[in-house]
């Protein structure tokens, strides 16, 4: 028997993600702290849930970020985070989120109660860039909560970050894990990504009058660029959107200089009576881009979190634009290299056929703008490319997500197989 302490309530979304696809579970929950037995690949575990912290003997012991984020309110120890967000309800973590940002006070908590232990098990999927100081940026918010990792040295650290470049991963962070399955259910907490998974369904019926679509939602100043000049091709085959929904510093900045496009239509969340739909039940800001735009086009641009430098990134994440896209069966071109090379390394896919052009035009607005002059030039072809690309990709992480468990899988082979308590990579 394998016994876990998880250092938190019971939730059935952290249940599941950290435990999917497990069998033969019995429940002894009450008032959200117990035990849950369950058997994973021809091995029975004992999960124990309570968010005290203790240094038992006899099991591992475990504590997830953003499961600190929602219980902030519901555990006595929690009330030393110094947060931004004093009020329940509030707790937004993410960079620019509307409420401020936790993950620094979080993050400093955990490292200040667990790096005098040791061999701890540290569940860091907050769905945004984590390291960043072995590529020389300079990004404060990334570069101080990258701080805070470090002194998690003593432990095993499993995370949404995927170490593009090997040997940056194995110098600065040897105790460092990508957990695949266990990101897309994060996603699904946060963001209820499993909605693009049945919009699927949908989108392979529909005749979309478009063929190619770039839509914006947060106005960073290299999308309305990218934007802007696809706009000047004029190109009627073209659909392209922008929605006032996520109205920060940006919007305010960037917005000005396209707002009187004809050539791009603004997705508007309405202020009045029936077109309002700003204060209806909503999938995190998302179900009306299921409905109103991905339905336009064939085929859409992924421009990620961290497309605009021309860099190759040693590590970085995927956000819920790539997993929809691939949940969702939707093909794409995306402004930069590194969500293809992240989608090749976890599913084994090869290159994406457009892989060596975007090398070329990565960070370089003008350079993309005219490869997607080109693209459409052809788009027949090149649309078929892509479609298959997707349609494999898709099928290979759908087949992950039912059969395995990432975090579960690492333990077995890298942990509890060796018998070990020793720091050390996970294979």
């Amino acid at each position: 028997m394998i016994k876990i302490y998880i250092h938190h309530f019971y939730s059935r979304s952290l249940f599941l993600k950290l435990f999917h696809n497990t069998t033969n579970r019995v429940s002894n929950i009450k008032n959200n702290i117990g035990t849950i037995l369950c058997d994973y690949n021809d091995k029975k575990f004992e999960l124990v849930f309570n968010p005290e912290l203790h240094d038992a003997e006899d099991g591992y012991h475990l504590i997830d970020f953003l499961t600190i984020n929602y219980q902030m309110f519901d555990w006595k120890d929690y009330t030393e985070i110094d947060c931004i967000n004093k009020e329940k309800g509030l707790t937004a973590h993410r960079g620019g989120g509307q409420f401020g940002v936790n993950d620094i006070p979080i993050m400093k908590w955990l490292a200040d109660n667990v790096q005098n232990r040791k061999g701890w098990l540290i569940s860091i999927m907050r769905t945004e860039k984590s390291f960043i100081e072995a590529e020389m940026l300079k990004y404060a918010p990334v570069k101080d909560l990258e701080y805070q990792i470090r002194r998690l040295k003593n432990h095993w650290i499993f995370s949404d970050n995927f170490f593009i470049d090997k040997s940056v991963e194995s110098i600065h962070y040897p105790n460092h894990n990508f957990i695949a399955t266990n990101t897309m259910f994060q996603w699904n907490e946060l963001l209820s990504i499993r909605w693009y998974y049945e919009f699927a369904n949908i989108f392979e019926k529909l005749n979309q009058p478009y063929k190619l679509c770039f839509s914006v939602r947060n106005h960073k100043k290299n999308r309305i660029d990218i934007i802007d000049d696809i706009a000047k091709l004029n190109n009627k085959e073209i659909y392209l959107s922008r929605t006032d929904n996520c109205q920060n510093i940006d919007y305010d900045v960037n917005s000005t200089q396209i707002k009187n496009n004809k050539n791009i239509n603004l997705n508007k969340w309405g202020t009045d009576n029936w077109d309002d739909i700003s204060y209806i039940e909503n999938i995190e800001h998302y179900l009306e881009y299921m409905m109103r735009i991905l339905p336009q086009a064939k085929m859409h641009i992924l421009s990620e979190s961290w497309d605009w430098l021309p860099v190759q990134y040693a590590s970085n994440y995927l956000s819920e634009k790539t997993y929809g896209f691939v949940l969702g069966k939707i093909p794409f071109i995306s402004t930069h290299t590194y969500p293809y090379e992240i989608l090749k390394e976890i599913t084994g896919i090869e290159e994406h056929p457009f892989y060596k052009e975007a090398i070329e035009y990565r960070g370089k607005n003008d350079k993309f703008v005219q490869f997607v002059k080109k693209f459409m030039e052809n788009y027949e072809e090149n649309y078929t490319l892509c479609k298959l690309w997707t349609d494999k990709v898709h099928s290979l992480l759908i087949e992950k997500i039912y059969k395995e468990n990432s975090f579960l899988d690492l333990l077995l082979q890298g942990v509890i197989l060796k018998n070990s308590k020793d720091i050390k990579k996970l294979i």
